[in-house]
């Protein structure tokens, strides 16, 4: 069987002269199935395809992108280097609405699929442009959900926020222009987002709610539950010989976006310090700029007992989760974030906001703890509570470890998926 994945990550492929990438969840998704079917992937980048193969470049008289076709480790990769998205000319000509180069994308993809001739094509992501590809083929086309960009943009800010007073503070020309930008991104990547759920007959999907979600779009959609491979030390970490801190340590990995909660955050630190006068370490990792949640909340990182430990490996996160009492996840919306999977996997207790998918996670006080959206008291109540019990702690660390053994179990995974490729196939 030949199977084609759209990805936006290029996942186990590697450039001439440099070191091996794969350390993802799709990598790790790759690494498990490619030797049971004849796989290819296609996955955009910015950098000029020269730099990353000697192989040939396929050009089109229509456009400035271009693809090629480099095979490693027993796979097919598709390089599509992106030229509409690099200069500050684009991005104002994307914002001023002229041509930002997608039909161009899509014919290289579609390309990509006459070459490649898959029998399936699994896109993963409603995120980007990959999903147009099915309005112009008849291959079955599998739509791996991850995020979804409509919910998403609907809370993309904390309550009080609006755009408005989001583009505008702090002040500056090029802040302004970002944002501008930023807005506009989303707007389209909504309105594709729906183009894409039109044409897309099949689902891959992990939560109630994303299978809710395309529903609401797609009343005709068949959905196929997946789960999600985890990345390897998750798997691998020996969390026999962890033992629970005497001080309360708490982790949290979120990423820069507003919905990502990071301002839950600080006014839940502010609380565990000023409320409950508790001495505790809560380290954050991620891309996270403080500046707007600090000015929004009036909250200093340092001052509500935060550290910014900055974009960790997964060896780094292991080590710390293993060694936190808790892990807390705050976000406004999310689907099935993998980074609260992977603390479960670890057999952490997590404490987290019951939005969207996250409910499918967590059955609250069983293998988790579920506190209402935006709510810090919540969840420094919960997290104090715990603390103070350490036995129903490590029990619900146990159970959640154990639910997750089973969810994230790859040769579960690697065989429904290869029984939805088959029927799609068969269809």
């Amino acid at each position: 069987m030949r199977v084609l994945w759209f990805a936006n990550t290029p996942s186990n492929f590697s450039t001439e002269g440099s070191s091996y990438n794969g350390t993802g969840w799709v990598s790790a998704l790759e690494s498990e199935i490619r030797d049971k079917v004849e796989l290819g992937l296609c996955f955009m980048t910015v950098k000029p395809l020269e730099s990353l193969s000697s192989c040939e470049i396929h050009r089109s008289d229509k456009g400035r992108c271009c693809w090629l076709r480099a095979r490693q480790h027993g796979v097919d990769y598709y390089p599509v280097h992106n030229a509409y998205d690099r200069r500050r000319s684009d991005r104002i000509k994307k914002l001023l609405g002229f041509s930002n180069g997608e039909n161009d994308l899509v014919r290289c993809f579609t390309e990509v699929v006459e070459d490649f001739r898959p029998d399936v094509i699994q896109i993963f992501g409603s995120e980007h442009s990959y999903g147009l590809v099915a309005k112009h083929t008849d291959v079955p086309v599998i739509l791996h959900l991850q995020g979804i960009m409509n919910p998403y943009f609907k809370s993309f800010f904390p309550p009080g926020v609006s755009w408005n007073s989001y583009i505008v503070s702090p002040f500056s020309p090029s802040k302004v222009f970002q944002k501008l930008y930023l807005k506009k991104k989303w707007e389209r990547a909504c309105e594709r987002e729906k183009t894409i759920f039109s044409a897309v007959k099949y689902y891959l999907g992990r939560t109630a709610w994303d299978r809710s979600e395309v529903l609401k779009y797609n009343p005709s959609a068949v959905f196929y539950h997946g789960d999600e491979i985890l990345r390897r030390p998750f798997y691998d970490a020996d969390i026999n010989a962890t033992v629970m801190p005497s001080s309360l340590k708490l982790v949290t990995t979120i990423s820069e976006p507003t919905y990502k909660g990071y301002d839950v955050v600080l006014r839940a630190g502010k609380i565990l310090k000023e409320v409950y006068g508790i001495d505790f370490e809560w380290k954050v990792y991620g891309n996270i700029d403080p500046r707007f949640f600090e000015k929004l909340t009036g909250i200093r990182t340092a001052d509500a007992g935060i550290t910014l430990a900055g974009v960790a490996t997964a060896d780094e996160l292991v080590e710390a989760i293993s060694a936190a009492s808790m892990y807390v996840h705050p976000s406004y919306i999310d689907n099935s974030p993998n980074s609260l999977c992977e603390a479960q996997l670890l057999g952490a207790a997590v404490v987290a906001t019951s939005v969207g998918g996250v409910p499918t996670l967590i059955e609250d006080g069983v293998t988790g703890f579920l506190v209402r959206s935006g709510n810090a008291d919540d969840i420094a109540e919960r997290v104090v509570a715990m603390y103070r019990d350490k036995t129903t702690l490590r029990r619900i660390g146990r159970q959640a470890r154990e639910v997750a053994l089973q969810r994230h179990n790859r040769d579960r995974i690697v065989a429904d998926l290869l029984k939805a490729y088959s029927e799609l196939v068969n269809r």
